[in-house]
C-alpha cells in the first residue's frame, strides 16, 4: 500500500524541512511513503529547500500564487498520478505532528473508513482567543449539520483519503481554502468518514489565510452559505420562500379579516389595502423562490450524475 504525504506551501523555506523530517519513514501496513511538495508561487527559497530534501519525491510548482485550495487540488492530482493508495495532507509549518500519521491512516488500512480528519481539541489551543474558539465550535456545528456527521474540527487540514475518496475531490466554491468544501462534497457522496483527536504543535507563525478573527468569521460564513447554495439548494430556497411567503400570507389574512369582520359588517372602508398589496408582493416573491429551489435542485441532481460519470472516467484513466 503506497502512502503519499502532500504538503502545500507558500513561502515556507524556514519551516518546511522540519515538517518533512517529522513524517515517519516506516508505517505498519504501508509499503512505501513518498512526500510531494506543492509550491503555491512562493517568492522565497521554498522550492530549493523542497528539492534539496532527500525524502521529497516530487515538487509541483504553480505558476503564480493561486491560494491554498488550488495547491491542495494540484497535490491530489499529483498523488493520484503517482498511484497513491492513501493521500495524507498536512501543513508546511508543522502545525500537525507527523507522528500522528500512523494513527490517522489506520482506519483506512483496516478498511474501516475512507476519509479521516485529525481534529484538534479546540479548548486546548492556547493561541486561540475565546471568540475564535466559540466561532470555531459554532462553525463546526453548522457544517456538521449540513453534512449529517459530527466533526468537532471541520477546518483541520490534517486529513487522510484513500484512493477512491481522492478521486471524488474537487474544490470550486473557494480559492483560499478547501477544508469545508471537501467535507461537504464527500459527505454528499456518502463517503465513510471518521475522525481522530490530535494535539497540534505550537504555532511558529501567524495565519496566512486570515488576517484577523473577524475576517475568519466573515470568510467562513461566506463559504458556508456558498456550500449550502451549491450542495443543498432546495433547503436554501425553501427557507427563502418561507421567509417571504409566510409574512405575505399573514398580511393577506389580516386584510381578509378586517374586510369581512370590520368593513362588511359595519359598512366601513377597510383602510388595509396596503396589507393586501404588500402581502401579494411577498407571496409572489416566495413563490418564485420556491420555483428557483425546484430548478436548482434539478441542476444539483444533474451535477451529481455528472460527478459520478467523471469519477468513473478518472478511475478508469488512473488504473
Amino acid at each position: 500500500m503506497k502512502l503519499i504525504v502532500q504538503i502545500p506551501c507558500y513561502n515556507e523555506e524556514e519551516f518546511l524541512a522540519a515538517a518533512i523530517n517529522d513524517i515517519p519513514e516506516r508505517i505498519e501496513g504501508v509499503s512505501s511513503i513518498d512526500v510531494i511538495v506543492i509550491d503555491d508561487g512562493s517568492n522565497d527559497r521554498t522550492v530549493e529547500v523542497a528539492r534539496a530534501h532527500p525524502r521529497v519525491k516530487k515538487v509541483v510548482q504553480l505558476p503564480y500564487h493561486q491560494g491554498l485550495a488550488a495547491a491542495f487540488r494540484a497535490g491530489i492530482e499529483a498523488a493520484l498520478d503517482m498511484q497513491a493508495d492513501i493521500v495524507v495532507n498536512t501543513d508546511a509549518d508543522n502545525q500537525y505532528p507527523g507522528r500522528e500519521i500512523p494513527t490517522l491512516i489506520k482506519p483506512i488500512i483496516e478498511n474501516q473508513a475512507e476519509f479521516i480528519i485529525g481534529c484538534r481539541d479546540i479548548d486546548k489551543i492556547k493561541h486561540f482567543s475565546c471568540f475564535k474558539k466559540f466561532a470555531q465550535k459554532m462553525g463546526s456545528r453548522v457544517v456538521s449539520s449540513i453534512c449529517g456527521r459530527q466533526i468537532p474540527d471541520v477546518t483541520s487540514g490534517f486529513r487522510a483519503f484513500n484512493r477512491s475518496c481522492a478521486l471524488w475531490i474537487d474544490v470550486i466554491a473557494s480559492h483560499y481554502t478547501y477544508t469545508l468544501e471537501t467535507l461537504v462534497r464527500l459527505s454528499s457522496q456518502k463517503v465513510r468518514m471518521a475522525h481522530i483527536t490530535i494535539t497540534a504543535n505550537p504555532p511558529v507563525r501567524g495565519s496566512r489565510l486570515m488576517g484577523s478573527a473577524f475576517e475568519y468569521i466573515v470568510r467562513s460564513l461566506v463559504d458556508i452559505l456558498t456550500l449550502l447554495y451549491i450542495y443543498s439548494p432546495l433547503r436554501v430556497f425553501i427557507f427563502l420562500a418561507a421567509f417571504f411567503g409566510l409574512p405575505g400570507l399573514f398580511l393577506i389574512a389580516r386584510f381578509v379579516y378586517y374586510y369581512f369582520m370590520v368593513s362588511v359588517q359595519q359598512n366601513l372602508p377597510t383602510g388595509y389595502e396596503q396589507s393586501l398589496t404588500i402581502g401579494v408582493g411577498l407571496l409572489i416573491i416566495g413563490f418564485f423562490m420556491l420555483l428557483m429551489g425546484v430548478i436548482s435542485n434539478l441542476i444539483h441532481t444533474n451535477r451529481k450524475i455528472l460527478e459520478r460519470i467523471l469519477f468513473q472516467l478518472h478511475k478508469k484513466n488512473r488504473i
